[in-house]
């Protein structure tokens, strides 16, 4: 029953009462009349409570609506922010990959360059012509004493070559091939891996043959020595000066190589 239709009926009930008070209602009238009153207060009570009923319902509604209201702008903006530390973490993680790139590719080219030298080198080594056995050497033949050594070294005999070569060195000091001889000496301890027994005999060559053509070679060798011991600075210290002393030298172009390493 609507509010409007309620005022109505009241209304009604009043002019009904009004014409009671006329002079026409009698005893049963004024009884219709109260019944009608309570029942209409009756009507007005319940739709009272109907009406508190469905505001009370809005108010707990409207107050949960605002809860999720609140609780989906939070998640939008954990979700914000999330994206945000994840395209941080992405453009660190692509410069770091591009840098571990291009040191790869740098690594790989000296990787190849020193491949390639290798494979010229062993080219050279294996056009080396075979260098024959000395059963007894020529007392006086400085060159054939040489080959001797070199054949020993060749072979791996390091201790007969060192031998042979000092008796060069010793017998033919003022030879074309005495520095040859001595810049030997220190190749086979060398490769025995006797490296202060080669630095030695590598300085022997810079002191007793100054002018020597195997001086740069000697300082080259020395440095590396000096860096399989773990002198890193002095060896890198040695092939900078060899660098300086020598700068047209193949052993000048091996050092250079060996530094940017």
């Amino acid at each position: 029953m609507s509010l409007k239709f309620i005022t109505a009926a009241a209304l009604s009930l009043v002019l009904l009462a009004s014409m009671g008070r006329s002079g026409l209602a009698d005893q049963k009238s004024e009884a219709q009349l109260k019944l009608a009153l309570d029942e209409l207060k009756a009507e007005v009570i319940v739709l009272e409570r109907q009406v508190r009923t469905m505001q009370e319902a809005m108010d707990k509604n409207s107050g949960q609506l605002n809860t999720l209201v609140v609780q989906i702008a939070d998640k939008v903006n954990a979700i914000s922010q999330a994206q945000s530390r994840i395209s941080e973490g992405s453009s660190s993680a692509i410069q770091s990959v591009s840098g571990l790139s291009e040191q790869l590719s740098s690594t790989n080219q000296r990787i190849d360059r020193v491949s390639e030298q290798l494979a010229q080198l062993k080219k050279l080594v294996e056009n080396l012509p075979k260098l024959p056995t000395f059963t007894q050497i020529t007392p006086g033949n400085p060159d054939q004493l040489f080959a001797a050594a070199y054949g020993d070294y060749s072979r791996g005999n390091y201790d007969l070559a060192i031998s042979e070569f000092r008796q060069y060195v010793e017998t033919y000091p003022t030879s074309e091939m005495a520095d040859n001889a001595q810049y030997w000496i220190g190749e086979c301890y060398f490769s025995k891996k006797l490296l202060n027994e080669a630095i030695a005999e590598f300085d022997k060559v810079s002191l007793l043959f100054p002018k020597g053509d195997k001086v740069p070679a000697a300082r080259f060798k020395k440095a590396l020595a000096l860096t399989d011991l773990g002198q890193v600075d002095a060896g890198r210290a040695e092939l900078q000066a060899l660098i300086k002393l020598y700068p047209r030298s193949t052993e000048a172009v091996l050092a250079r190589q060996q530094l940017e390493r």
